[in-house]
């Protein structure tokens, strides 16, 4: 007969755990594994999450853990049997017989790859998705030319590309919507994982000089722009800028080895680039799952980039122990804001149409008939589910995985209710604070949410600083811009302000005021850039100035914020003429300037404790009249047209009287025949 796998597995895990767990670690001995019962496929994985339980709590003791040992064992034995085809009952009696434990085989530890999903509702109906994807893979620092190389389930083509363009250190941005720090509180990750407005790209370099590392960077821009279907391939010295304090390879990485030549840290932004479904899908494929399994099976791009904020950000490091023992360690990351009423809306109306009479929340204390309505409030009762706001459930863990796949929700359970929609059985425990649920099996999992007040959020925190910038002035050939940022917290900080201006804005650096005030906004200290006191304040400054067409504007600097103060940096520039083939399409849109960025640091060790950035600005510059040249050329050519014309004739034809003309015209051959042919008829 055909070996039923669920049953044999069954039986035998029914005598794991009456042989290694036993009544002392919680469970009934009579909870065993009845080999008639119709529900021992879903009591195998119940088993089985408790066989692991005891074994973290027990690692201590030798017996339970030569007895677990021996799991790989049983489940090659089971495997080959499955292999074989038909067997007989003798068979499985004598796996059953076996007084060894096993549990399900997979390939948890065998890969490093690690998924895991935490899920937090905001103010106003919202929710933070935040997808984390680790991977890494072995490699060599500095391979031979027909070297093999193995990357397991690191994407071969960016090891490739890292490889070929001597790149240490590899970090890309990907930047949809906007993101209101003062109503969805502190950025996920801190801020690392996080982007601005567009993409973002910077990377270490190895290069043995300056103008090395620049062809090496032109080249990787290059092969990312085919790889991520971005515009990477339009980055060139007119929009890189070389970071000094911010941005920089983190050195405890490749500490253990010396390097051949110098590293090169190299950052460049393009704003006006549109993040789209183009730009996800490499995205996903970057993953062992391909989005074929575990929560990436969550993400489409019309969900995705249907959000309120969308942020997208991939980041490859190198570490050694030695030239022969690296390691890419690739993290990715996708950060989400879903507003739940309106996708709700959409999923009901995808055409957007009138709401309809009966539908209307009208407040009754008021005038209320058929004419007038005057409408109620959102209602603060919030219930929807992974169906809801993704149009699908999550396909099961990854099982190629050095651990189980994991979902968090960061909710108050005193106002929330989840429930876990799934066939499987629920594994959840606590994690600061925090509700979590394995996935160890194929199934479909879902979860649901409800509230009966989703306006009380009480886990949302508060960003350590708020910043934002803003332009000034409405001139066509000068202006300025303003740099806000406010320090909420008790303590002073340092804080790195990182800007980078196109080469056409020339900044003035002479013309920065600093401005503080209190939180009662009153005006407590201005400084100029040549007053002694602004030193108080302003601990570093980076500034490298423009070049025409060839290198950004960039300056870095180093402040110090007191507690519960606001800071204003003011500065002016101008505006430079761009030639005729230099501006864009749509020209008389502007110019997008990159966001400018924030980041919070240590006061001794200098690393970011915080990081954000602010939003797009967008520039005008004088832009001349595009038509005027089509003008010019069809007024010229129909002048010339008339002219021509005329003069051509004088030149070629001539003038006779009425007379000679008809008497050559009676001579010419059509005439003849005309009039032999007048004659036949006539006749």
């Amino acid at each position: 007969m055909k070996l039923n796998v669920k049953l044999l597995t069954g039986l035998i895990l029914s005598h794991l755990v009456n042989e290694v767990i036993g009544s002392d670690s919680g469970i009934d001995e009579d909870n065993s594994i009845d080999a008639d019962s119709n529900s021992i496929g879903n009591a195998i994985v119940e088993q089985q999450l408790n066989v692991e339980q005891v074994y973290n709590s027990e690692k201590d003791d030798s017996s339970s853990v030569e007895i677990l040992n021996e799991i790989n064992d049983i489940a090659e034995d089971l495997i080959e049997i499955v292999d074989e085809g038909d067997h007989t009952e003798n068979e499985t009696t004598k796996i059953q017989e076996k007084s060894r434990p096993i549990q399900f085989y997979s390939d948890f530890g065998k890969f490093h790859n690690e998924e895991y999903l935490e899920i937090k509702p905001l103010k106003g109906n919202n929710v933070l998705f935040s997808f984390n994807f680790a991977v890494n893979s072995t490699t060599e620092l500095y391979p031979e030319q027909d070297s093999t190389l193995h990357y397991d389930v690191f994407s071969k083509s960016l090891g490739s590309i890292m490889s070929s363009t001597n790149t240490r250190e590899l970090h890309l941005r990907f930047g949809h919507g906007w993101y209101d720090a003062e109503f969805n509180g502190k950025l996920a990750n801190n801020g690392e994982t996080s982007g601005g407005t567009g993409v973002e790209l910077w990377a270490s370099i190895e290069s043995q000089d300056k103008e090395k590392a620049k062809q090496e960077w032109k080249k990787l821009a290059n092969y990312l722009s085919g790889m991520f279907c971005a515009s990477f391939n339009f980055i060139d010295s007119s929009i890189s800028s070389y970071p000094v304090n911010l941005f920089r390879h983190d050195h405890s990485l490749l500490e253990n080895i010396s390097l051949k030549d110098s590293l090169f840290d190299i950052r460049s932004a393009l704003p006006r680039e549109p993040v789209c479904t183009e730009n996800l899908t490499p995205f996903l494929k970057l993953l062992p799952t391909k989005g074929k399994a575990g929560i990436s099976t969550l993400l489409s791009g019309n969900k995705v980039f249907n959000a309120e904020w969308s942020s997208m950000s991939v980041d490859v490091v190198t570490h050694c122990t030695d030239y022969e023992n690296c390691q890419y360690i690739m993290t990715q990351t996708i950060n989400l804001i879903l507003n739940v009423p309106k996708i709700l809306e959409r999923n009901e109306m995808p055409i957007p149409k009138p709401i309809p009479g009966s539908k209307l929340r009208c407040d009754t204390s008021k005038v209320f008939d058929a004419y007038n309505c005057f409408p109620l409030p959102p209602s603060a009762e919030s219930h929807y589910d992974l169906i809801d706001l993704f149009g699908k459930v999550i396909e099961g863990g990854s099982l190629i995985a050095s651990s189980p796949s994991k979902v968090c929700i960061d909710v108050d359970l005193n106002n929330y209710q989840i429930e876990f929609l799934t066939l499987a059985p629920v594994f959840t425990y606590k994690s600061e604070g925090k509700i979590c649920m394995i996935l160890e099996s194929d199934a479909e999992y879902n979860i649901r949410l409800n509230t009966n007040d989703s306006g009380q959020v009480e886990n949302v925190e508060s960003p350590p600083i708020f910043a934002s910038r803003s332009l000034s002035g409405f001139s066509q050939d000068n202006g300025g811009f303003r740099l806000d940022v406010y320090n909420p917290s008790d303590e002073d900080m340092d804080l790195i302000i990182f800007e980078t201006l196109p080469w056409f804005v020339r900044l003035y650096l002479h013309s920065m005021t600093l401005t503080l005030t209190s939180e009662a906004n009153q005006i407590l200290k201005i400084c100029q850039v040549n007053d002694p006191l602004i030193s108080d304040y302003i601990k570093e400054i980076v500034y490298n100035p423009a070049i025409d067409r060839e290198a950004p504007t960039h300056f870095e600097l180093l402040v110090k914020l007191p507690a519960h103060t606001k800071m204003k940096l003011s500065f002016d520039f101008d505006k430079a003429m761009l030639l005729y083939a230099e501006y864009p399409p749509d020209a008389n849109h502007g110019f997008e300037l990159e966001p400018a960025i924030f980041a919070l640091i240590d006061k001794d060790t200098r690393k970011v404790n915080y990081i954000m950035r602010t939003t797009t600005s967008l520039l005008t510059l004088p832009t001349p009249d595009f038509s005027m040249p089509y003008n010019v050329i069809i007024f010229t050519a129909t002048v010339m047209s008339v002219l021509f014309g005329s003069l051509f004739n004088l030149m070629i034809k001539k003038t006779v009287t009425e007379e000679e003309f008809e008497k050559v015209a009676a001579q010419s051959f059509i005439s003849k025949i005309k009039a032999k042919i007048f004659g036949i008829f006539n006749c």
